[in-house]
């Protein structure tokens, strides 16, 4: 049986025994049992200590990945391989894969300031790219993210950390709406301006502690226009929210008589002097 065990494996230019594969075995199992033992000692940490969701994924993956380096590292060792030359052979693939994967470590490395910096967090409602967005999830290289019309998109960590991203959620959750509309040549004005400023407020979702203001905007072609601002904490909802207002704008301009007039245009028609 020893002479089984110590017995010499030959394996393209790398020479092994049966003992060095049972170390082998016996190093992975190690290590899977390293990790299901730190998946449940920093649960019960991440419990106590209320750490968000995605940085919880991100620090088991890492300990996990490099769990399984250092193992992988000394299986190779122990079958003879010698990782010295292993990495001198593949350093200038290594290098090449560098260059063509730049936008890939560009994500990676953004996922880690997402995550670690704070920024934004799993739930949040962000503004990327003109679009409305509520995220699911932060993975390594990727966010994932809900549209108002319930689409999955998976946007690059590098294009949320490289661009102007406005946060809903973090901060003053406050978000201030403008609906516009134009009345009648003739309409009386101040009237107009409380009608608005009622119907906004008689809004459930408007946030009565912030000023809701009516301002006058422009004489235009055809009408007064106005606009009408005020705040919600729901950006989620705020087309409906906004819709709701000009419902009611329209049944109280309609008890008042007052217009919300179509584009017109005067023509004069001048005759000849041969007529």
């Amino acid at each position: 049986m020893k002479e089984l065990i110590q017995s010499g494996i030959q394996w393209g230019h790398v020479d092994f025994t049966l003992s060095d594969v049972l170390i082998v075995i016996l190093v992975i199992a190690i290590a899977q049992l390293l990790i299901w033992f730190l998946r449940v000692l920093l649960g019960r940490v991440f419990r106590k200590t209320n750490i968000e969701e995605g940085k919880r994924f991100m620090i088991l993956r890492l300990l996990r990945t490099l769990i399984y380096a250092i193992s992988s590292a000394i299986a190779l060792e122990t079958i003879g391989v010698d990782l010295t030359l292993l990495w001198a052979s593949s350093a200038a693939l290594l290098v090449g894969v560098g260059i063509g994967l730049q936008n890939f470590f560009n994500d990676v490395i953004s996922g880690f300031v997402l995550l670690f910096e704070g920024g934004v967090r799993v739930g949040d409602e962000l503004e990327v790219d003109g679009m409305l967005v509520r995220v699911e999830r932060i993975d390594l290289r990727s966010t994932r993210v809900i549209t108002r019309y319930g689409n999955l998109i998976v946007m690059p960590n590098g294009l949320i950390s490289g661009q102007t991203v406005r946060n809903f959620t973090q901060g003053d959750t406050a978000s201030m709406l403008e609906v516009k509309v134009g009345v009648a040549y003739g309409s009386d004005a101040k009237m107009v301006e409380r009608i608005l400023i009622e119907c906004a407020n008689a809004e459930s979702l408007v946030i009565r502690r912030k000023e809701t203001a009516a301002l006058f905007q422009d004489f235009g072609d055809s009408s007064l226009n106005f606009s009408v601002y005020f705040w919600v904490n729901q950006p989620w909802s705020r087309r409906v929210i906004s819709s709701n207002i000009r419902f009611r704008i329209d049944e109280a301009f309609r008890k008042e008589g007052i217009r919300i007039p179509f584009p017109q245009r005067d023509i004069h028609v001048i005759a000849s002097e041969a007529e």
